[in-house]
């Protein structure tokens, strides 16, 4: 065994799958969460592999693989509390198409943070579809379309997998500054929302956002002053909100 997807609930053909792996800012980890949450999803598979570290995470007391598959009705997310090392990427890539290629996705929507930019726009958003019709609809929602640029990580493998066996792909990339970033996260569920369809209330995680934000301008005021330790910074980086 290397790596390998093992489903042992009910996965539909023709679903959606979003992908949810951890990225810059936690924001694509934070906004599967909340989706996870908001629809009250389940577990239907994980993904093992003896290419990471042997980890169980712990939940509501109940012990579970770092790296899980979650269904409601037509939508999957596929969600990760670890980042895939750099040289195992290809074979957790191959994975994911072997997989997509049984359950045939209607389409695909990669989620990631990119390093903000000091301007007026904050946790702007930008996009690219793999289809005329999933791109006028992105643009219909002010995502800032992708001419020029570069798409790294597992994501980039997807993508490319997905295209030569004719999935079509969202691929969605929010500016951000903070980690954790709760309002970059709900910049990508805000989206989603209108994508899928959904009527997710996410005005918790935007207050959580908001208050860690102004936190961390607090802190990084502090630190300038020199009246505190860059440990505390470090510290106050939870994954989750």
């Amino acid at each position: 065994m290397a790596t390998e997807i093992r489903i042992f609930g009910d996965v539909p053909k023709n679903a959606t799958v979003v992908e949810g792996f951890p990225s810059k800012g936690f924001v694509s980890t934070i906004a599967a969460k909340y989706l996870i949450d908001e629809l009250e999803m389940d577990v239907v598979g994980y993904i093992k592999s003896d290419r990471i570290q042997s980890i169980a995470v712990v939940h509501d007391s109940k012990p579970m693989h770092p790296m899980r598959i979650y269904r409601k009705d037509d939508i999957i997310v596929l969600f990760s509390e670890m980042t895939i090392p750099l040289p195992y990427i290809k074979e957790f890539s191959e994975a994911f198409r072997k997989w997509f290629r049984e359950i045939q996705p209607s389409k695909v929507i990669l989620m990631a943070g990119i390093s903000g930019r000091e301007t007026d726009k904050e946790h702007e958003i930008f996009g690219l579809a793999t289809t005329e019709e999933l791109q006028r609809k992105i643009e219909s929602l002010n995502v800032e379309k992708i001419e020029e640029g570069m798409i790294a990580g597992v994501s980039s493998d997807i993508l490319l997998n997905c295209i030569e066996d004719g999935i079509p792909v969202i691929s969605l990339m929010v500016e951000t500054m903070y980690s954790p970033d709760p309002l970059g996260a709900a910049t990508l569920l805000g989206i989603l929302n209108e994508i899928l369809e959904l009527n997710l209330d996410i005005q918790t995680l935007i207050k959580k956002g908001e208050e860690i934000e102004e936190e961390f301008k607090r802190i990084t005021e502090e630190l300038k002053k020199g009246k505190l330790a860059h440990r505390e910074l470090d510290e106050y980086s939870p994954m989750y909100c």
